[in-house]
């Protein structure tokens, strides 16, 4: 079965339907959206926390190697034995040590050393020592510092730990040993777990560290901090980035999914949000026919109304003696409500239509017959209106089909009524019904003023009606097309219509049969319109009615 939009319109299931393809896609597209920034833009961010996480790692393991080192300097020359002895003991596990040398002494002095190494302390290491002296803070400080010393052939750096007495003026100096200390920075960050495997980590001073990225280069620095910024202010851990694992495919493949996630939402998007512009568009129309409608119903009701309180005094005050007057009045007043229960019927059959709760009885009929019934029926209440109707049924016509009987009967009310009204002065109708194919057809055809191109389309919209100057001064509600429609719609047929602005208009029902197994060929559309010429001409006679009203 076809899908209805309409129905589903009137009932409202687009309306979330369309809503919903506008907000899912977006959802999807924009949580999708946020991860990929968070992935892509945000990770500078993840790359600073790691590296806080190694740097404060790197700290506790360093400050718990070197809190093995005793912390104590001599308070007097009587206490330098005592260090001396506690040196030698940490000495006495070199395997553990991260020391090399101890130096000890009292008043700025180098009184005594301790440790493997038998080299000479740096002069500058006694000057250093010396200024520290001087300006001691009270109680056990622990001040650090690196001096580059040369060793044979080889410079390198020597970072120191001493520990001042503020006093005695005693101190405590460490010379760490640098190899021991690499060895203990590498053996953490091997240990590190990353949260990502193309993050590598690297140990290096800061000369060392490049910024620069070449298209040879297979690894991007990240970011680097100091491993120590007391103890060990020139050494620096780096983050790497291995440009050729599968973090750097990681990369394109969001980006690849975000175009192919948008490629797939945006059309989507965009055809739910001109669904919902159409639909909005769509219903301001129907409102302001709507509010025509009331407008046109109110001034219908109001019409009979009026005429029905005037003549209910006239009666009532007693104006009228004579009985013919009395009878007029009464006729007059029985006309008017008349009038009044056949808008009101007009209105509720459009409201059974459009809530689908109108029921049709099809059964077979002879449809030529209730065709000329109905237009008897039309003539009959077109008391005090001038005008010719004319009916034509062509040969070929079944004797029986299927249908509502009061259903067309109403179809054709309406277009007669439409024929008739709109048809100025020349009021002259043609009614025709005949085959064409597998369909019956019923033609009603005027010499009126015509619909404009631009609004036949339209015409069968509910509520709808031409904007012309005619139009605006002949009473009606803008339901009688649209139930027409409906109700041809609800027999599976079709209604169309052919009109020329100032020359008049043609509506065709069209109502589908069964056809019986015959021999003989049906008249097309194109015998159809020969036979009608001939007829009129008077060289082919057929079964016709003409009647003058």
């Amino acid at each position: 079965m076809a899908l209805n939009v309409k129905r589903w319109s009137s009932r409202r299931l687009l309306y979330p339907i369309a809503i919903f393809a506008i907000i899912a896609p977006t959802v999807i597209m924009g949580l999708f959206g946020a991860y990929a920034l968070r992935e892509i833009e945000l990770r500078p961010s993840q790359y600073r926390q790691e590296l806080r996480d190694v740097q404060t790692g790197l700290t506790m393991t360093i400050e718990e190697r070197v809190a093995e080192l005793s912390k104590d300097p001599p308070k007097s020359q009587a206490d330098l034995a005592r260090v001396q002895d506690d040196a030698q003991k940490y000495f006495a596990n070199y395997n553990r040590a991260v020391a090399i040398r101890c130096f000890y002494g009292i008043g700025g002095k180098i009184t005594g050393t301790a440790g493997p190494s038998k080299v000479a302390p740096p002069p500058v290491l006694a000057e250093m020592l010396a200024n520290m002296a001087e300006h001691p803070d009270e109680g056990v400080t622990r001040q650090s510092f690196t001096l580059n010393w040369t060793s044979g052939a080889r410079r390198e750096p020597a970072p120191y730990i001493v520990y001042i007495d503020g006093s005695s003026g005693g101190f405590l100096a460490w010379e760490l040993i640098p190899s021991e200390i690499d060895r203990v920075i590498n053996g953490y960050l091997e240990r590190v777990e990353l949260d990502n495997d193309s993050l590598v980590l690297e140990s290096t001073s800061r000369t060392e560290i490049d910024w620069r990225m070449n298209p040879s280069d297979r690894y991007e620095v990240l970011g680097f901090v100091p491993v120590h910024s007391e103890l060990l202010p020139s050494r620096y851990v780096v983050l790497k980035l291995d440009a050729d694992r599968q973090f750097y495919k990681d990369s394109k493949l969001l980006s690849s999914i975000f175009v192919v996630i948008a490629v797939l939402c945006v059309p989507i998007v965009a055809s739910a949000t001109l669904m919902v512009v159409h639909m909005i568009l769509r219903e301001s129309s129907e409102a302001r026919k709507k509010v025509d409608f009331v407008s046109n119903v109110t001034h219908e009701l109001k019409t009979p109304l009026t005429s029905i309180r005037m003549f209910v005094e006239t009666l009532k005050l007693g104006r009228v003696k004579n009985p013919e007057q009395v009878n007029a009045c009464l006729d007059t007043i029985m006309t008017e409500t008349e009038r009044l229960g056949a808008l009101i019927d007009h209105v509720l059959s459009f409201s059974k239509v459009e809530n689908q709760v109108k029921k049709y009885n099809f059964q077979l009929h002879n449809l030529p017959q209730v065709v000329r019934d109905t237009i008897n029926l039309f003539r009959a209440s077109m008391t005090g209106q001038d005008g010719e109707i004319r009916l034509k049924i062509l040969p070929g016509v079944p004797s029986e089909a299927s249908f509502d009987k009061d259903a067309i009967r109403e179809v054709v009310l309406n277009l007669l009524s439409n024929a008739i009204k709109y048809s100025g002065d020349d009021k002259f109708v043609t009614v025709m019904v005949g085959v064409d194919r597998n369909d019956l057809f019923i033609e009603i055809a005027d010499r009126g003023v015509g619909i404009p191109p631009e609004d036949q389309a339209r015409i069968f919209e509910k509520f709808y009606r031409v904007d012309q100057a005619l139009s605006r001064k002949v009473d009606g509600t803008g339901l009688g097309l649209a139930i027409c429609k409906e109700i041809v719609q609800a027999h599976d047929g079709r209604i169309t219509v052919e009109s020329m602005w100032g020359k008049g208009s043609r509506f065709t029902i069209y109502i589908p049969y069964k056809r019986a197994k015959q021999p003989t060929r049906r008249p097309t559309t194109t015998s159809v319109r020969a036979a009608m010429n001939q007829t009129a001409s008077g060289e082919n006679k057929v079964v016709a009615q003409d009647t003058k009203v």
